[in-house]
């Protein structure tokens, strides 16, 4: 019996020894899984924006901003995505993913783009596999790239391509510096892609988003190698309506075949030799008070350009016969040549070579004693309205708050009700309770019952004066250029939701030569809803961007200040992967709004027909004809500086141009003005989206008559097309009844009703008189 009872007992002993080693040796197992799975794959490196002419990683506030990633590669090859996490303006983390291939044991260095919203933004870089699962941890940019240096939304950027000499010298001119016009505290800011250092140029347009201007020193051969690699990309931001800066000197014939050569006002065709007298003509082009060349110096070697006049070129500074500077558009943006070296003397040498860079640029200073942090390219000012912006974008945002139906309470009206209601539930309940029931222990009813009923009566409060309808506001400023059939639209819509959603996000341009198709039911032209949420992909040869637009002031709310925290629960990611066609999980929580923005690009249909001629220096003659479809209202035609207006011009209508009056352009915008600056003075009027849309495609038209500082125009600055005036570009623009594009909004409640605003801009070709 002994001896069974034992052996029973050394065999529970040795099942349970056995146990215990099993599994010991399963966590051994699994402590030295990680190691058995050798290195991941890694972020090594990374670089934000560009470098100034103090510090690397600049980047500009609300602009899509290039992000070099350096990732070393593990033991496997990884074939996936890199995420990379940066808030939006209201401190929302948004998501663009780019595909990646890092073969094992090696290095990739990936370029991908980020849109911080404000000036301390977190990047987060993370890495993916097929599969969508994380590898490694998420890395943060700021600890890689040690210094992140924001440029402001008010703040203009210029960027240098080589070793343009002198470029850096113009924030400290007197007009760009900040109050005082101390050295170094400048609203214009200087930057470069050092490609001498290995860093590459954007491979796609939106990486120039930053820029105001770039500027492209060919002399330099690095540059005009990574040209050849993605300097298409460079040539498409010019054509969406960038401007352009390049020297031609002595590697011209490289110049002329390169991708720079079709965007160039002139075809660099050798050089020729001019004397130290001819070359000082650029002192008078630059307002320069020291000579470029002294009487004695050598003569000097400049570019032949040919066929300016068929390329449309204008030239700004000529020697003897031969032009110098010479402006000209490519598609919605301008190019100006420089027909010398910029590295090199005489140019090199020359003091008031900054003042050169001025005039290339077409940068505006501001007047002596005016302090206001706005510099632009051809652009400056701020003027305060009611609402205390300075900017037109944040007036654009308050017209798109605007909502039909939809009463915004006074703040001093909820800060009375809540006054009311903590005297209600405190003193109020006490007394109550004390001198009329005069039973305390009632208060465990009382208490709860108030703020039940406060709560029922906020809560149907809000939706009598808010409603229960999925809003949507919306601009769209549509631009056709008819001689290169190029078109490019800009959309702005501000989404009012009555119930917590995420909601996804694209749109879908539609024609404008003939009416839109019919919307399925329950929807609208301008907008429909899918529960499903299934968003559909741009037409072939047409280029959709969705992002989320943000107010530049630093107050409270504005991209200016430092990162916050989001009120959101969750991000929205750019999507498909590798673009931003489409937003994903956007959320709007109930009763509020989101601003968001698109631009689109692609082909134009004919949609005004014209013969016009030049009368004298500043005039137009002949005729122009409506084949939109559809009536124009308010119907304007642009020209240099005058304005003829045509009112409203029905489909087919033929209108023939000297018959009407003219006036000046910057009267007209001036005079509109009072639409959506205070309008009649009150808080509850509506400001007028045309007559702001206006202001916003010729800001730089306007000149205010009493010498005060009109608003600025940073944002949406590229909308603005004076500068294609000045070179004698007609321009046709008038507000059209159909939308430009339609919003798909996927995981909507109900079909969304639509306030719609479309504004056209036509550019038509000039006849040369006979």
């Amino acid at each position: 019996m002994r001896r069974g009872l034992a052996t029973g007992r050394d065999r529970r002993r040795a099942g349970v020894a056995v146990a215990l080693l099993a599994l010991g040796m399963a966590f051994l197992g699994a402590s030295a899984a990680p190691a058995a799975r050798g290195a991941e794959v890694g972020v090594e490196n990374l670089r934000v924006g560009f470098s100034g002419t103090s510090a690397p990683n600049q980047f500009k506030v609300g602009t899509w901003t290039p992000v070099w990633v350096h990732l070393k590669g593990g033991d496997d090859r990884l074939a996936g995505t890199m995420e990379v996490e940066v808030p939006d303006d209201d401190g929302t983390p948004t998501y663009f993913r780019l595909p990646v291939d890092v073969p094992a044991r090696q290095s990739v260095n990936v370029v991908t783009y980020a849109r911080p919203g404000s000036r301390d933004p977190n990047f987060l870089i993370r890495l993916r596999d097929d599969r969508g699962r994380q590898v490694g941890p998420a890395v943060d940019g700021a600890s890689l790239a040690k210094e992140l240096i924001p440029i402001l939304p008010g703040e203009t950027l210029l960027l240098g391509l080589g070793k343009p000499s002198g470029v850096e010298q113009v924030p400290n001119l007197p007009g760009f510096a900040n109050d005082k016009n101390v050295a170094g505290d400048s609203t214009l800011k200087v930057a470069r892609i050092d490609v001498t250092a290995g860093a590459p140029l954007p491979g796609r347009w939106y990486g120039y988003d930053a820029a105001g201007a770039v500027v492209v020193d060919t002399n330099d051969k690095d540059v005009m190698a990574r040209l050849e690699v993605s300097g298409q990309a460079l040539a498409d931001w010019v054509a969406r309506g960038g401007h352009l800066v390049v020297s031609v000197g002595a590697n011209w014939q490289a110049v002329r075949d390169s991708v720079l050569g079709p965007l160039l006002p002139g075809v660099p065709a050798g050089q020729e030799r001019l004397t130290s007298l001819d070359i000082k003509t650029l002192d008078t082009f630059a307002g320069a008070a020291k000579s470029i060349s002294s009487p004695e110096a050598p003569p000097v070697l400049v570019t032949k350009l040919e066929k300016v006049d068929d390329r449309g070129g204008k030239v700004l500074s000529a020697a003897a016969g031969v032009p110098l500077v010479v402006r000209g558009s490519h598609g919605f943006g301008r190019v100006t040549l420089v027909a010398l070296d910029v590295d090199g003397k005489p140019f090199a040498d020359w003091p008031d070579r900054a003042l050169f860079w001025v005039r290339a640029f077409d940068l505006r200073r501001q007047s002596s004693g005016d302090h206001t942090p706005a510099v632009r390219i051809s652009g400056g000012g701020s003027r305060l309205s009611q609402s205390g912006y300075t900017d037109l974008t944040s007036q654009l945002r308050l017209a798109l708050e605007q909502f039909p139906g939809v009463k915004l309470i006074p703040f001093g009206w909820v800060a009375f009700f809540i006054f009311l209601y903590i005297l209600l539930i405190g003193p109020g309940d006490y007394l109550f309770l004390k001198k009329v029931v005069k039973r305390m222990e009632l208060t465990w009813i009382t208490f709860p019952l108030i703020v039940l009923s406060v709560s029922l009566a906020a809560y149907f409060a809000a939706y009598l004066v808010k409603g229960k309808e999925l809003r949507v506001n919306k601009v769209d400023v549509v631009d056709v250029d008819q001689a290169s059939g190029r078109l490019r639209g800009s959309t702005f819509f501000n989404l009012f939701s009555p119930q917590n959603r995420d909601y996804d996000v694209a749109v879908e341009p539609l024609p404008l030569d003939r009416d839109p198709p019919a919307p399925p039911k329950g929807g609208s032209a301008a907008a429909t809803a899918s529960a499903s949420g299934e968003i559909p992909r741009p037409a072939p040869g047409t280029e959709v961007l969705v992002t989320w637009l943000g107010v530049p002031e630093p107050g409270f709310g504005g991209m200016g200040n430092s990162g916050r925290l989001g009120f959101s629960s969750g991000g929205y990611a750019s999507t498909p992967v590798g673009s931003s066609e489409a937003l994903e999980g956007v959320r709007v929580p109930i009763w509020s709004t989101k601003l968001l923005t698109a631009r689109w690009f692609g082909p134009a249909p004919t949609l005004v027909e014209s013969d016009l001629l030049p009368v004298g220096t500043d005039r137009l003659a002949g005729t122009v004809t409506n084949r939109t479809g559809a009536d124009l209202h308010d119907v304007i035609l642009a020209f240099g500086r005058q304005v003829y207006q045509l009112g409203k011009v029905a489909n087919g209508e033929t209108v023939r141009v000297e018959l009407k009056s003219d006036r000046n352009l910057a009267g007209l915008l001036n005079q509109k003005q009072k639409d959506y600056v205070n309008p009649q003075g009150g808080s509850d009027d509506r400001l007028n989206r045309p007559s702001l849309s206006l202001a916003l495609m010729f800001h730089d038209s306007q000149r205010s008559a009493t010498g005060e500082r009109l608003m600025a125009s940073d944002p949406l600055h590229d909308l603005d097309l004076t500068g294609l005036l000045a070179l004698d570009r007609p321009m046709l623009v008038g507000r059209i009844g159909r939308p430009a594009v339609a919003l798909r909004l996927g995981n909507a409640p109900a079909a969304p009703k639509v306030d719609q605003t479309t504004m056209l801009r036509v550019i038509l070709p000039l006849s040369k008189p006979k």
